[in-house]
């Protein structure tokens, strides 16, 4: 549409003039070619332009209205403009620069973008907003060829960014970018000019071959991330994908999760949100609303380089504190979003600062936040016509992205703000642990992360908010009613087993439970360690001492055990705290506080039998603990060391056991209790306090026990061991000794030397520690195990009794006691065997049968008949000592009871030992084919290990031949039992052995002749009858083979 311009008069011959000079100029229109520098035109196939549209000769376009009129090749974006009301406005622009795109750009945008409707829609027509056919309009200016060849260049257009579509004020506009391409095109954000000069009195119009598109917000760019400063730009006019952005607070398990991950600018994307900056640097054009609008300037630095620059929690902080601190504390959380923008005033300044609009030199900009200035140095242009330079000193990688509230630089390092301190409190705020810190400050311990104290050092072991709320049910604090949260939470801790206060504890005699708000501060000490505890240090030291030492560890601090796995491949090492999972990959450092971030709340020691019991290997020991009614008291006693013998410590004891666990014993469970309480140690011990032996040093920590006598520790390169002069060590694992062939083992459990090791160290207690024996106990001075002792565990009644039936009984006592010398020899003096010198004598050894292996004895039960004058019984008529006399059946169980008794000889020292104490171990045990005396006459015993740790024993040379009845003579028993006492062992057997044979010895000697010869005869007569018969046989068959038939 042709409009025409009225003149005054006085100006007719100057329009006159204008009209000529426009006419000259039409030949010099054509494509710009800036290859070489020459801007002589290129024919270009055009329309033929209609006579009705030339315009007239003479005559001088005024607006740009004019010169869109004055070619059908811009028709359509006329009709736009025309249709989005923008004529009048559009006339009144003067000194601006118009890029128009041709017809069939504009109808190829259409076809791209589906927008075929003529309709007009508000200040949308076919697809095309009124601020998008504002924004090919620059207003910085008439705009030559030179202008847009140099280089790269930003250009602010009439499209404003505020809530008004033409930007009437400078400051306002949407910026556009020209450069020039590696061909030397010139692109307008990517869209190649295709003509210029077509010129009016407003300015100069270009013609390109596209429909530039408004760019995205400085938001929208950091998600879709920055692309690199390159001639080849962006085209806008495409869609622009948009990554969506998590705008809620993370979860409580992403806490663990990079802070960084994402994009390769999400950590500015979520600092700008923590600063609650996200919506003013993400408002467009027509976006209305009031506060914070206008152009600003992002300086966007990279995931890479935010995290060189800070660590893990000091990340977590500035990216999630404000999300996590929101709704938990306000002060924390006004702190939490100044920091992030205090931090990210740094990087966003007001107004569009582009480096090749403030040109080479040093410009200070405007920050974002009151007061802040930036300090920007352009540098000359680069390879690819872009300016580098730097902001406040960090280097700037990309420069001038167009947006359309402003312009992006990439920044390539990240600087910390003056003033800006982070505390631990900070940290666990960005890590999630907000729960944590307003459990510290409910119980007046927040000086230990409020910074206040930076000289103190510490670790933290924090559990998350869902951590803390998996495990109590509850957010601290919560209840309107705060006792009824204390409550709850002790509540919860003892359903879970976290304290010393639970049920099960209580029913087993544990301490009594204090106020709930006690129970929150002992729950919170035991969470904060002394010192800085790396992962280093930890291998080397895993445990840690907690700030929680109370009445019941001795006034000593309570311990955390740490469990440091080895690293895998790329992995971090995994390190747990008593069984509770850090889930970080790096403990957290700030200042002097190390912060690990656990996935549950850390339990805190249980009660002695709590902590024991779940473990089965020392079941016994708890048993025995209740058996001997010393749990009770034990439990109750304030700071102690256990040393807990496995199961096979008790057990293997044998007939040393069976005498301890006797009920009803009131000697046994006096035993007992003094033997559970030789392992209970007065003073608590970590295996770290334990000294170490070197060539240098042989010191032992020596710590007395409840019972009374001492106990000594110390560390080798192999372990730790327990050692005791007051006590001899019992042994659960036999030692053998190879000597020649000849295998010496243990039968039972008693040393007098050596040591014991400590198989597990540092089992956490509430009134201490506990560590476990690999095998064995301590067996005090004070538990004296005696053979009659030993005879009762086994319940060996009958051999009791027939010892004090053949006066016997002297050999249960101690030997080198003068009572017990004087007796003996006044009970025995002539019925002492003769290889067995009285002076040498220090002790006996006994094979005991089992009652039931003497009532399978026939001269035993006919003596028991006779006792009990049970003479006409006729049970048991086949007994062969029916016949005998009672003197005869007396003598024969004198002498096989006497074939079960060993005595002991001294060796010199052994001689001189006192009646209290025990006699080794090694003259007490059994071993291969050797011989022992007994106390029958010139008889001997030989010890036969027919299989591990296993004996038999029988007659030593006594010869194998028929005994009357053809029955083979045989004296062998198998020891079951063992059991070492102090003067003598005493040997469980399944069978009673057999006297030697002998005539005197055997029931009836006349019947003994008399059967060997009835045998003899008869074998004489069979075989004489057997010799004539095959002698006849032969006979018959040798005549009968000369026969011959008829």
């Amino acid at each position: 549409m042709r409009q025409l311009r009225n003149c005054s008069g006085s100006l007719a011959l100057a329009l006159a003039l204008f009209l000529l000079l426009a006419l000259l100029a039409q030949g010099a229109r054509g494509h710009l070619n800036t290859a070489d520098g020459d801007p002589s035109p290129k024919p270009e196939p055009e329309p033929e332009p209609d006579p009705d549209t030339e315009p007239e000769k003479g005559r001088m376009l005024t607006t740009f209205v004019d010169l869109l009129s004055s070619d059908p090749r811009f028709s359509e974006f006329l009709h736009t403009v025309q249709r989005l009301g923008m004529v009048i406005p559009l006339n009144r622009v003067r000194n601006a620069t118009l890029l128009v795109p041709t017809n069939e750009a504009i109808k190829r945008f259409r076809r791209e973008h589906g927008q075929n409707s003529s309709q007009a829609a508000g200040s949308i027509y076919r697809g095309v907003a009124d601020s998008q056919a504002w924004y090919h309009l620059i207003g910085d200016g008439i705009a030559e060829i030179s202008n847009f060849t140099q280089g790269a260049m930003v250009w602010e257009s009439l499209s404003s960014s505020e809530s008004v579509d033409y930007a009437a004020e400078r400051g306002s506009g949407i910026m556009l970018k020209t450069t020039v391409g590696s061909s030397g095109e010139v692109l307008a954000n990517g869209v190649p000019v295709m003509a210029h000069n077509y010129s009016c009195v407003a300015g100069n119009a270009f013609q390109i071959d596209g429909l530039m598109t408004l760019p995205p917000t400085l938001w929208e760019l950091l998600q879709a991330e920055i692309p690199k400063s390159d001639s080849r730009q962006r085209r806008w006019d495409r869609p622009l994908v948009v990554e969506s952005w998590r705008t809620h607070a993370p979860a409580a398990d992403e806490s663990g999760d990079d802070v960084t991950d994402g994009g390769s600018y999400s950590a500015m994307e979520k600092l700008l949100a923590s600063a609650g900056w996200s919506v003013i640097l993400g408002r467009s054009a027509g976006a209305g609303g009031s506060g914070g609008g206008g152009m600003h300037t992002l300086w966007a630095f990279t995931n890479q380089a935010f995290s060189n620059a800070l660590g893990f929690g000091e990340r977590a902080y500035l990216l999630y504190g404000p999300a996590f601190t929101k709704d938990e504390d306000a002060d924390l959380y006004n702190e939490a979003v100044e920091d992030a923008r205090a931090f990210a005033a740094g990087y966003v300044s007001s107004g569009a600062a582009s480096l090749a609009r403030l040109g080479v030199g040093t410009h200070i900009v405007s920050g974002f936040q009151n007061r802040t200035r930036l300090t920007v140095i352009v540098e000359e242009q680069r390879s690819g016509g872009e300016l580098g330079g730097s902001i406040n000193g960090l280097a700037i990688g990309k420069s001038d992205i167009v947006a359309r509230n402003g312009v992006a630089h990439g920044v390539s390092q990240v600087g910390r703000p003056d003033g800006l301190v982070f505390s631990p409190q900070k940290i666990l705020a960005g890590l999630n642990a907000t729960t944590f810190i307003r459990l510290l400050k409910e119980t007046e311990l927040g000086d230990y992360i409020d910074g206040s104290r930076p000289e103190r050092k510490t670790t933290l072991l924090v559990p998350t908010n869902r951590a803390m709320e998996d495990a109590f049910g509850y957010g601290l604090g919560d209840d309107a009613d705060g006792d009824q949260a204390t409550k709850a939470f002790i509540r919860a801790s003892s359903e879970h087993g976290l304290d010393g206060a639970s049920t099960i504890a209580s029913a087993l005699g544990a301490l009594p439970a204090g106020s709930p708000r006690e129970q929150q501060l002992e729950w919170a000490l035991y969470h904060i360690a002394e010192g800085q505890s790396g992962l280093e240090e930890l291998v080397r030291s895993p445990l840690l001492r907690t700030k929680l030492a109370a009445k019941w560890t001795g006034g000593k601090a309570q311990v955390v055990k740490a469990q440091v796995d080895q690293a895998h491949g790329t992995l971090s090492r995994h390190v747990s705290f008593n069984g509770a999972d850090n889930i970080l990959p790096d403990p957290v450092v700030v200042g002097n506080t190390t912060i690990y971030l656990l996935s549950s709340p850390m339990p805190t020691p249980p009660n002695l039998i709590s902590a024991l019991v779940q473990d089965l290997d020392l079941s016994l020991f708890v048993a025995a603990m209740g058996a001997s009614g010393t749990a009770d008291e034990i439990q109750h006693v304030n700071g102690v060391t256990v040393l807990a013998p496995v199961v096979n410590s008790f057990t293997s004891l044998d007939l040393v056991w069976s005498y301890l666990s006797l009920p009803g014993d009131s000697d046994a469970r006096t035993d007992l209790s003094r033997l559970i309480k030789s392992h209970i140690l007065k003073r608590p011990v970590y295996s770290d306090e334990i000294p170490l032996h070197t060539d240098s040093s042989a010191e032992t920590l020596t710590i007395e026990s409840l019972n009374g006598n001492k106990v000594g520790m110390y560390r080798t390169p192999h372990g730790v061991f327990v050692v005791s002069d007051q006590a001899d060590l019992m042994y659960s694992q036999r030692r053998k000794h190879q000597q020649r062939g000849e295998v010496h083992a243990r039968l039972a459990s008693v040393s007098d030397t050596g040591s014991l090791k400590l198989s597990e160290t540092d089992i956490l207690l509430r009134t201490g520690v506990a560590h476990v024996l690999e095998q064995g106990l301590i067996l005090p001075p004070n538990v004296d195990i005696t053979s009659p002792k030993l005879l009762r565990g086994m319940k060996a009644h009958i051999f009791a009794n027939l010892l004090e039936r053949f006066n016997l009984t002297y050999i249960l006592e101690d030997p080198r006691t003068s009572n017990s010398r004087q007796r003996r020899s006044k009970k025995q003096a002539a019925a002492r065997s003769s290889d067995i010198p009285d002076n040498a004598v220090v002790g006996y050894s006994i094979l005991v049968p089992s009652d039931k292996a003497w009532r399978e004895n026939a001269a035993y039960r006919e003596l028991s008949r006779r006792d009990h004058e049970e003479l006409s019984s006729a049970e048991d008529d086949d007994n062969p000592w029916r016949n005998s006399t009672t003197s005869d059946i007396a003598r024969h169980l004198d002498m096989l009871v006497r074939l079960h008794i060993i005595p002991v000889f001294g060796r010199g020292t052994e001689s001189n030992l006192t009646g209290s104490d025990r006699l080794p171990e090694s003259q007490l045990l059994l071993a291969d084919r050797k011989t022992y005396p007994t106390m029958l006459d010139g008889v001997r015993l030989r010890a036969h290990e027919f299989a591990s740790d296993r004996f038999s024993v029988q007659l030593d040379r006594t010869p194998f031949y028929q005994s009357p009845g053809g029955v083979p003579f045989i004296s062998f028993a198998t020891v079951v039992r063992s059991g070492i006492a102090r003067t003598g062992a005493v040997f469980e057997l399944d069978v009673a052995l057999k006297l030697p044979p002998d005539d005197g010895d055997s029931p009836g000697g006349w019947k003994k002749f008399a059967w060997n010869a009835a045998v003899w005869l008869t074998g004489i007569g069979m075989g004489s009858g057997l010799l004539g018969a095959s002698g006849y046989w032969v006979r018959q068959w040798w005549t009968r083979s000369d026969y011959q038939s008829l």
